[in-house]
């Protein structure tokens, strides 16, 4: 069956009366549905500190056997800059690390200024009953987890962006069925979580996209639960100097688990994604629409030469995107895509490149700081959860597979940490979300 959607606990006997009704009513139907069932409405949250500035510190320079300078990237947009650290190159294998203290999958990331990592929210179980407001905190420097101060709302697959003055901001997700409007930042300084307001519209599984001025553009995602599974095309804008939310247009179509992806110019593409997420029902886009933050309009872009939602995108070097995976359809009889295509900006068209090893939807992307692409974990056209991982080389066109994770994982945290290497955190074991994993592993990819 097609797993929980990305699915969005409160311990209501009510609403858990009302959510086994509405799983057994989902199976019956299409299980990809769960994506919004849990989720709720947040109640006003009090901040535990006030907002104040905050520098980032520089991030730490590490060297040793194996290690490169990173080629230059070709703009400031394409690859977060690391100007003090160096490229640590390994055998292409998982490191095994130790454990974060909770168990969670769909959760949000963030590397911070001083190269840490936040793992944020998520959930433990197979709905946003189980939605988590814990924080872990990832090391590099001592390969260690620390929980961090707990988020003031629990979040299940909340959307995260790191800020220019180093706080971090969490935006909507769910908890236990309703789809949430409200926002934190995150302070490391001070280690605190301060309210910012609530947004327009609720939304779960949204995208949050740092614009070049230090705003946040956040698009998509689900605006309701359970009956309808609805996504909405709203948009709107996070302004960090003067914490408030603004609406700006909104997209051509709804979106939810679309992409996201800061150009080099500084406009933002946004690809595939579900309209209406209910088996049988459900839409799902081969458009892509681009905002330009200039004059706060969105305009067409070529489409894609096949719908997706649940896939992944990246920035190359040359300001390109590289699309791949996710599912076409919301019926369970939908195989996860191989295919990957490249978004070319400046000739508004779509190239096909080489097709993964294998079809994954629900996977972790990201760019790696030599240009290669590195995809992980997933939901496989079998509908099991794979333990591959793959890199997508630009000279060539095509994927290689390089080292296995341990365990077999769909929508874990990855994050590139400073020196190239990636972690990757959490995870559900299962397509159908029915248990997490706290493992945790660092990849440090072979030399191009």
């Amino acid at each position: 069956m097609k797993p929980l959607s990305a699915g969005p606990r409160r311990g209501v006997s009510a609403i858990l009366a009302i959510d086994a009704i509405a799983l057994m009513l989902v199976l019956a139907t299409a299980p990809a549905a769960f994506v919004w069932l849990h989720g709720s409405k947040p109640s006003p949250l009090i901040g535990s500190s006030a907002a104040r500035s905050h520098t980032p510190s520089p991030a730490a320079t590490t060297a040793g056997p194996g290690v490169a300078t990173p080629a230059p990237a070709a703009t400031a947009a394409t690859i977060t800059p690391v100007p003090t650290a160096r490229i640590v190159y390994g055998d292409g294998t998982w490191a095994g690390l130790p454990a974060m203290p909770r168990s969670a999958w769909g959760a949000g990331d963030a590397v911070l200024a001083n190269g840490r990592v936040l793992v944020i929210g998520g959930l433990s179980g197979p709905d946003s009953t189980s939605a988590l407001a814990t924080v872990e905190i990832f090391d590099p420097a001592s390969t260690s987890w620390t929980m961090a101060a707990p988020m003031l709302q629990a979040r299940a697959y909340p959307a995260t962006a790191t800020l220019a003055d180093g706080s971090v901001l969490v935006v909507g997700g769910s908890r236990g069925g309703v789809p949430l409007d409200s926002a934190e930042r995150y302070f490391p300084d001070s280690g605190t979580w301060v309210s910012v307001g609530s947004m327009g519209a609720p939304r779960t599984q949204a995208k949050a996209t740092v614009l070049k001025d230090g705003r946040v553009l956040v698009t998509g995602g689900g605006s309701d639960g359970s009956p309808t599974f609805h996504s909405t095309n709203a948009a709107e804008i996070f302004d960090p100097a003067t914490g408030t939310w603004t609406p700006t247009a909104s997209m051509s179509v709804a979106r939810a688990f679309h992409t996201s992806t800061l150009l080099a110019d500084g406009e933002v593409l946004v690809t595939g994604g579900a309209s209406i997420y209910h088996g049988s029902k459900g839409t799902v886009a081969s458009t892509a629409e681009i905002y330009d933050p200039t004059s706060a309009t969105w305009h067409a872009a070529a489409g894609m030469s096949v719908a997706r939602y649940h896939h992944t995108a990246a920035l190359l070097p040359d300001g390109r995107v590289l699309v791949a995976g996710g599912w076409a359809l919301t019926t369970n009889s939908d195989k996860s895509l191989a295919t990957a295509e490249i978004y070319d900006p400046a000739a508004n068209n779509w190239t096909a490149t080489g097709s993964m090893a294998t079809g994954r939807a629900r996977g972790s992307m990201t760019t790696l700081p030599d240009g290669r692409v590195l995809v992980v974990a997933g939901v496989d056209p079998a509908y099991h959860v794979t333990a591959t991982a793959e890199i997508w080389d630009s000279s060539s066109g095509k994927w290689q597979l390089t080292g296995r994770l341990a365990t077999a994982v769909m929508w874990p945290a990855l994050a590139l940490l400073h020196d190239g290497r990636v972690l990757v955190a959490g995870g559900a074991l299962d397509v159908g979300a029915s248990h997490a994993t706290s493992a945790s592993a660092i990849f440090a990819p072979p030399a191009p």
